[in-house]
Parts: structure tokens; sequence; C-alpha cells
């Protein structure tokens, strides 16, 4: 659940957990059918055994869900928000959090004149911003 009010300690815990989701989301390219049936994803991946009552090979580890709902609402506000960030601003906080965390040592490399201490207080200074906008505007203004 999304709160009213966020600090940039728990937007950057929200950053990080939408990596975590992005990382498990299945690309939309690769679905044959375009939409997600969960018992044909049971079927393909489990198939049913000759007696019709029990799954082919039932040694096999049941099917295990890894994103829950709101798992799913973070990633789904974070990208909204990030929508609502300047250029400067989306550039650092996707480039630290997109498609793998990195390090602020690693991201010194994508802005080469500054040390990595000075990535850190702008990506914090960028997450403020962000925070800001929430704070001031609400979430309607961000679902926009």
């Amino acid at each position: 659940m999304i709160p009213t009010r966020i600090t940039v300690d728990e937007l950057d815990n929200m950053f990080q957990t939408a990596t975590y989701v992005e990382r498990y989301m299945p690309s939309p390219l690769n679905m044959k059918n375009r939409r997600t049936e969960m018992f044909s994803l049971i079927e393909r991946i489990y198939g049913i055994g000759k007696d019709k009552d029990s799954y082919k090979d039932e040694e096999k580890p049941r099917l295990r869900i890894r994103l829950n709902s709101g798992q799913l609402q973070t990633y789904e506000f974070c990208v909204l928000l990030l929508v609502k960030a300047t250029e400067k601003d989306r550039d650092i906080i996707a480039l630290r959090n997109f498609p793998n965390r990195r390090s602020f040592r690693e991201l010194r490399k994508f802005f080469m004149p500054l040390s990595h201490e000075k990535v850190r207080s702008d990506y914090y200074k960028a997450l403020l911003d962000l925070s800001m906008v929430y704070n001031t505007k609400g979430y309607k203004f961000i679902c926009k």
C-alpha cells in the first residue's frame, strides 16, 4: 500500500522493490497469447499425469508465484513517479535502479568528473525532489 506521505528512505526502498519486480515481470513480447491464463500456465509447467488425477512428474516442486500485489503496486507507483521527474533526476534514478541496482562507485563511471559522494548526494537530492512532488501534489497528480 502506498502511504500518503513518503520519506526519501522509503522512496529508495520502493525503487529497490521495483528493481526486484522488473526482474521477474514477464516480457510482453515473448507471450504467445498476449495475456496470462493461470490454468494454461499450470498446464504448460506441470501437465496432467496418465491417470488424470495427478500431475506429471510429481517430484517437481509446486509452482511458486514470486510477485504479490503490493510489489506490483509499488512498481507501478515508481514508474508513474519517474515520469514526473526532471530529465536529470530521471537519469540518475534509472541508472541506479534499473535494470539492476548499482552502487555509487559504479555510477561514478556514468558521471565521470564527479566523485561517488557527489553522485550519492545528487541521487538523494533527486529522491527528495520526487518525494516533495508526491507529498505536495498527491497520488492523483502522479496518475494523470
